[in-house]
């Protein structure tokens, strides 16, 4: 396809986000200053565009300050609103005013080709190759910052209280009719409201079809699928939302999953690694734990993070650059992942200053991950350049429909795939 037809493709589809759950965000911010950093007396700084750094402990801003003190370059962190930072990449890159610098969870068609080359970083830096992806030209566009992955936590005070007991190893993992059991018994004898939340996301659901044996859309050759396994899922994801075991409110009302677990009344929450922190920080009243997910044929999660990018014709493509190498180099990151509760992306031993046997259980689920499905974190980078004539997150929007009554599992399934497909 030549350039031309390629961004009028683009064109014609308004710039969609990427696939699986890539949600087209709210606009309104106005795009970034001065080129994406200044020059003054001979000093520079450098923006790095961020969300969520001041929920992780600021550890992107810790790793700019130390920077700064080794380099005297200044790496200027703005952190915007998760909701916004997709639009405010866009509205730069429509001004040709990108940053030098960016850390973001999905790349973006509209600016995808302005991104510099990290090859020889991931390489020298031991970036593990399970989570690079090159672009159709042959580069590196994005490294990831971070991994996290779908998980469980149990509010563990509940457990107790209630004589159920729960599996803490992966080898000792759980069925989903076993987990099932025990939340439900939970919420018989401790009184829990729920037994289980789940984050209203396609990312969490499709970790559960993993677990189930589905591949979870994955491609066969250019075209989205489908399977039995995927239908079967529903059909147990809907059984369970019965307001006890699940409720209802949070995949048809957007009620917050978090919010309802910190609260007390849940037993259990299938969410993510990336609450261990707000959870070390902000659950006081009772005991919580991180478990094995559920399985149903196979031990499986859904994985995810941010990217690392440097954008080009900046007029600090080299600096850009040199920060980057300079946050993978090992001492520097292993500090950045233990400051901020992230997990790494190269082999490193992180000692965390909190929820440490969290962490490892996390670590322990990504590495026997028997997902069937394509790999999240390059499936990002190369659905940013694919042929993609969707947005927003098609699994979540047709099982919302599936749970108001609207149609079954199977027409949810084929809905999904069609707009995968762009039918």
């Amino acid at each position: 396809m030549s350039e031309k037809t390629r961004i009028s493709s683009i064109t014609r589809r308004q710039f969609g986000l990427t696939a699986f759950g890539l949600s087209a965000l709210a606009a309104g911010l106005t795009s970034c200053s001065s080129g994406g950093g200044s020059s003054d007396g001979g000093s520079k700084t450098l923006q790095l565009v961020l969300s969520g750094d001041t929920n992780q402990g600021g550890a992107f801003a810790a790793a700019a300050k130390k920077y700064q003190e080794a380099t005297g370059i200044t790496i200027e962190v703005v952190d915007v609103p998760t909701a916004d930072i997709t639009t405010k990449l866009k509205n730069a890159a429509t001004a040709n005013d990108l940053p030098a610098l960016a850390r973001v969870t999905g790349l973006d068609p509209l600016w995808v080709n302005q991104l510099q080359d990290l090859s020889d970083i991931a390489k020298s830096r031991g970036i593990d190759e399970n989570f690079l992806q090159e672009s159709p030209d042959g580069i590196i566009p994005a490294i990831p910052s971070d991994l996290t992955a779908v998980g469980l936590f149990i509010n563990k005070s509940l457990f107790e209280k209630a004589g159920v007991t729960f599996p803490t190893a992966i080898e000792q993992a759980w069925t989903w009719d076993e987990f099932v059991a025990a939340v439900s018994q939970v919420r018989e004898k401790a009184g829990a409201k729920y037994g289980v939340v789940m984050d209203r996301s396609g990312h969490r659901l499709r970790a559960m079809m993993y677990e189930f044996g589905s591949t979870a859309f994955a491609k066969e050759g250019d075209k989205y699928t489908g399977d039995a396994k995927a239908v079967e899922t529903l059909e147990y994801f809907a059984r369970i939302n019965d307001d006890q075991t699940m409720p209802k409110s949070v995949w048809l009302s957007g009620e917050d999953g978090n919010a309802m677990f910190k609260s007390g009344q849940v037993a259990a929450y299938y969410s993510g690694s990336w609450q261990v922190a707000d959870f070390n920080k902000n659950i006081k009243d009772f005991e919580w734990l991180s478990v094995p997910l559920p399985k149903k044929e196979v031990n499986a999660t859904n994985l995810g993070g941010g990217f690392m990018i440097a954008f080009k014709d900046t007029g600090q493509d080299e600096e850009a650059k040199k920060f980057i190498d300079w946050f993978y180099e090992d001492a520097n990151y292993t500090e950045f992942a233990k400051l901020g509760g992230y997990l790494p992306v190269k082999d490193l031993k992180v000692e965390y200053p909190f929820q440490q046997a969290s962490f490892e259980l996390y670590q322990k689920q990504i590495a026997g991950n028997q997902a069937k499905g394509d790999n999240a974190i390059k499936r990002v980078v190369a659905e940013a350049y694919a042929e993609t004539p969707f947005s927003g997150d098609p699994l979540r929007e047709e099982t919302v429909k599936m749970l108001s009554g609207s149609q079954d599992a199977k027409t949810t399934v084929d809905n999904i795939v069609k707009l995968y497909n762009g039918a």
